[in-house]
This record gives C-alpha cells, sequence and structure tokens, in this order.
C-alpha cells in the first residue's frame, strides 16, 4: 500500500452494503459477480445497483435509504463523478476497481482482484482522505492542462477500453502533436506565478493519468494540494521527464517547476479559456480555483502498519 497519514477509525466490518456498479466499466462483467459472490461469502448482505447513467446512479444515492455502507464499481471516473452524492452521505465508501487505471485505488492499497477488494471491506478497516473542489466540483485524484486533456479526448473512443493501460502511451504521442503550449498564471495561496508549459497537474491524490506519480512525499490525506508543470522542447524530451512523473520525483529546475498549496488559482495569459481534465474526465475550463477538502471522504482501506 501508498503511504498514508495514520488516522484511521477501528475495524467495523459492514453487515449490509449498497453496490454501485458502472456497466460500461472495463471490465464490469467479469469481475462484479465474483466481487459480490466475495462478500456475501463473508456474510454481507449486498445489493447490486446496476446504473445507466452518472445522473442516474446520483439520483440513487441522494436518494438511497440508510445503510451500512456505499460501493462504487468502476474506475476513477466513475467514482469521481458520483463524489458529489457520496459526500452528502455519512456512510463508507468501498470501492471494487473496475476502470483501466485505478489510480486512486493505487494510491489506497485496494487491489485489482475483485475477491481480495471484497477483504478489504470485510475487514471493516477505514481511512478518511482528502478531496479537491476544482469549479465547484468534487475530484478525487488530478485536475490537469495541457497534454492530459488531449489525451483525455483522445480516449472518448473504444481504443482505452479495448487496450487498457496500453492506450496512454500510444495516446500520449498522438497528442503531443495536436498539442499547443500553455501561458498561464498561476497563484499558490499568496504567489504568484507565469509558466509556459505543456502540462499542469493539481492534486490532492498520489498517482493520475494511468501511473503517473503527483509527487513522491504526497499523502492521501496531508490536506495539501500538490502541484507541478513542465516544458518539454520536443517529443524527445518527454523522455528526460518520464522517470520523474513516473515516481513523482521531479525537481526544479528551467523546465520542471513543483509547488504546494491549499488553494491555486488557474488563469490564461490571453482570453481564451482551456479545457481541464478533472480525473479523466474533460468537465471544467479555465480561469477557475482549485481548492483541499481535508479528511472529507471515509473508504474501506487496508490496514496500515500502525493498525
Amino acid at each position: 500500500m501508498d503511504k498514508l497519514s495514520n488516522a484511521a477509525p477501528k475495524a467495523n466490518p459492514p453487515s449490509k452494503v449498497d453496490c454501485f456498479i458502472n456497466p460500461n466499466a472495463r471490465a464490469a462483467q467479469e469481475m462484479a459477480d465474483t466481487f459480490v459472490a466475495a462478500l456475501e461469502k463473508a456474510g454481507i448482505d449486498v445489493t447490486v445497483h446496476w446504473t445507466k447513467s452518472s445522473e442516474q446512479a446520483l439520483q440513487a444515492i441522494k436518494d438511497l435509504p440508510e445503510t451500512d455502507a456505499i460501493l462504487v464499481g468502476g474506475g476513477d471516473g466513475t467514482i469521481s463523478g458520483l463524489l458529489p452524492a457520496l459526500l452528502e452521505r455519512k456512510e463508507s465508501i468501498g470501492i471494487l476497481p473496475l476502470g483501466t487505471a485505478n489510480d486512486f485505488a493505487r494510491g489506497v492499497g485496494i487491489p485489482p482482484d475483485p475477491e481480495a477488494a471484497a477483504k478489504v471491506i470485510a475487514k471493516g478497516h477505514r481511512l478518511s482522505v482528502d478531496t479537491g473542489m476544482v469549479a465547484d466540483r468534487p475530484f478525487l485524484n488530478v485536475a490537469s492542462l495541457g497534454i492530459s486533456v488531449e489525451i483525455a479526448s483522445l480516449h472518448e473512443d473504444r481504443t482505452k477500453k479495448l487496450l487498457g493501460r496500453f492506450a496512454y502511451p500510444i495516446r500520449w504521442a498522438e497528442a503531443w502533436h495536436r498539442h499547443r503550449p500553455l501561458k498561464l498564471k498561476i497563484t499558490l495561496d499568496e504567489e504568484t506565478r507565469h509558466a509556459h508549459c505543456s502540462l499542469l497537474a493539481v492534486g490532492c491524490g498520489r498517482h493520475y493519468g494511468g501511473g503517473l506519480t503527483l509527487h513522491e512525499k504526497a499523502r492521501l490525506n496531508d490536506g495539501l494540494l500538490r502541484l507541478y508543470y513542465v516544458s518539454p522542447h520536443n517529443a524527445l524530451h518527454w523522455l528526460w521527464f518520464l522517470p520523474g512523473l513516473w515516481r513523482g520525483t521531479l525537481r526544479d529546475g528551467e523546465d520542471a517547476h513543483t509547488g504546494t498549496a491549499q488553494e491555486v488559482s488557474i488563469e490564461t495569459r490571453s482570453n481564451r479559456s482551456k479545457k481541464v481534465n478533472v480525473d479523466g474526465e474533460i468537465v471544467a475550463q479555465t480561469p477557475l480555483k482549485i481548492s483541499i477538502r481535508p479528511k472529507s471522504l471515509t473508504i474501506f482501506a487496508p490496514a496500515g502498519p500502525s493498525d
């Protein structure tokens, strides 16, 4: 499990749960039955809701009678899209990773195997994690601008579902040829910066984008937004950044910059708005403010070393 701050409530396994599953998730059909069967074998009563749209799922969660826990089967985009309803509930949230990258689940330490994911819930260990707010929309991992928006646009066809994580490097190469560098004004709390970059990422999570790491010291409940932006000169220059992007070890230099804050404002240095990728979905645009909501979501997670 990736590093997390200590502060989890004591273990208390649920006895009845409601499980919302995105049938469009890449592995939904193959894994959901196994997940539910494992929960029932552990003595947990499961009610499954197959949702046709995020709007339907949001309303169903809002209208749901009180239960012991709410489980979500889907990827980062599915879970993030349901946050407006989940954050209004008092129940703990369980996750069945059904997406392509499952960056949030990876950061928490939830395994992709459905039986192992069910075991995390059955053991009842909980963890309170941070969420972010971007343009009045809550999110889990990262909001980003630049080439990540181009990649998300290209993922709208069936390639991501067919190729899984292998789709990311393919789309990255395609996106580079379509991308134009950004000229941004960035404010981190009281500090203002001017940036000329190809990728800007701000987040409260640890992983995003199919395996990239926001920062090696990022915790899911440290109460901080972490930021970086990079300015590669050409496609080959990306190779220089890749180890740092993958491991979260980027250091400040001529073409890479990092920072931490509790609120980040972003605007373009022109009158043109730029689209923003939020947890894999293009749902916002500049100008915007990003803020942190410390320990605002309680999830089932593997027990830490101190538990």
